[in-house]
């Protein structure tokens, strides 16, 4: 997909309304892309998404979630109304903060407003909110922070909610490539709603048994810009999140793709590290018998946390395209994947039978 398609859909897609539960306009839009592109796809009882691509069978499930931190309301009053939070930001931001609700039917905008007061759970976790409200709301409706839904700026994209729409778009991208190309490669992309409150659609879609235990999993989330990792400096190899390291056995199959995508082009980019800022829908794969990895696209403002203030979330050009880059190349792979493992364990036997000899003369 050429860069300026790619904005385009970045663009629609990042604009749209999302948030733990209401994730019905994202859904819709990825529904009818993929109905454009004649991609066949599949809705499991929890309002999951799958897709699947190729004749071969799909070894490969790329896994992003559809919903942002955000709010439900669930009682109206004369200029204030209370709502559920939804999602991890910390209660240092809130009060004073700025949120737009939108029509639960139409996503339109129909208010505006401002946090007054919190509530937060014995793990100081926010829980409720109450708000002053400009406009007419109703119970159902929800609300994100008010906030840029986009906006470029050089080589950095400002949205309302990076996490996960940016990887929502990657997988897109990834399946319209493949489809274009003619690649018959087989893949399945799984978009999943409510991650933010603690993966109840990843949850569901374990239970649904769409996907067996066979599949190997790869997580593609924006996560928190750490030390040692940089905006613009590709796509990370995510190791392991704040939860839990992943399968080594998907790190090495990364690992080998990624040298050798770049052997063959020297402005391929991409990082690795533990990405611990936060816990990705590989860990409950993971902890499924599955296996599991993750590719990070670097975040500016994770969960709209600034310095001092709630902002736009941001990530980098390049680093989308890189990870859309390396997910087609991945795929292209797919059926090879144990042979990254066996060639490690085969460089570890021949170094064996050239020295072991010499450890058994000198004992």
């Amino acid at each position: 997909m050429p860069g300026s398609e790619l904005l385009l859909l970045l663009q629609r897609l990042l604009s749209l309304p999302t948030a733990p539960f209401h994730e019905r306009f994202v859904s819709s839009f990825l529904r009818d892309e993929l109905s454009k592109a004649g991609l066949d796809f599949t809705v499991d009882e929890y309002g999951n998404i799958v897709a699947a691509y190729g004749d071969e069978p799909s070894s490969l499930a790329c896994v992003a979630h559809m919903d942002h931190p955000g709010f439900e309301v669930v009682q109206v009053s004369d200029g204030s109304a209370e709502a559920a939070w939804f999602g991890g930001v910390e209660a240092k931001y809130f009060v004073g903060s700025r949120v737009v609700i939108y029509n639960q039917t139409s996503g339109a905008p129909r208010a505006r407003g401002v946090v007054r007061e919190i509530t937060q759970n014995a793990q100081r976790r926010v829980e409720k909110m109450l708000l002053r409200v400009k406009g007419s709301v109703a119970a159902g409706d929800f609300g994100t922070w008010d906030l840029v839904p986009f906006r470029r700026q050089r080589e950095l994209i400002h949205t309302k909610g990076a996490d996960d729409l940016v990887g929502c778009a990657t997988i897109l991208s990834l399946l319209k490539q493949l489809k274009e190309r003619g690649i018959r490669t087989g893949v399945r992309a799984v978009f999943t709603r409510a991650e933010e409150q603690g993966f109840i659609g990843t949850l569901g879609m374990i239970r649904s048994g769409y996907l067996p235990v066979s599949t190997k999993v790869v997580s593609v989330e924006t996560s928190k810009a750490l030390p040692g990792v940089v905006l613009g400096g590709g796509p990370v190899i995510r190791l392991g999140d704040r939860a839990s390291m992943f399968h080594h056995r998907m790190v090495l199959f990364m690992d080998q793709v990624a040298r050798d995508v770049q052997k063959k082009d020297r402005r391929f980019r991409y990082q690795r590290r533990v990405m611990d800022g936060g816990t990705c829908e590989a860990t409950p794969y993971q902890l499924q018998g599955y296996i599991a990895g993750g590719i990070a696209i670097p975040l500016h403002n994770y969960h709209n946390q600034g310095r001092k203030r709630i902002g736009a979330e941001a990530v980098h050009v390049k680093d989308v395209e890189g990870a859309v880059r390396f997910l087609l190349e991945m795929a292209l792979r797919s059926q090879s994947f144990d042979a990254a493992t066996e060639g490690l364990r085969e460089r570890l036997e021949k170094n064996w039978e050239k020295h072991a000899p010499r450890l058994r003369r000198e004992s």
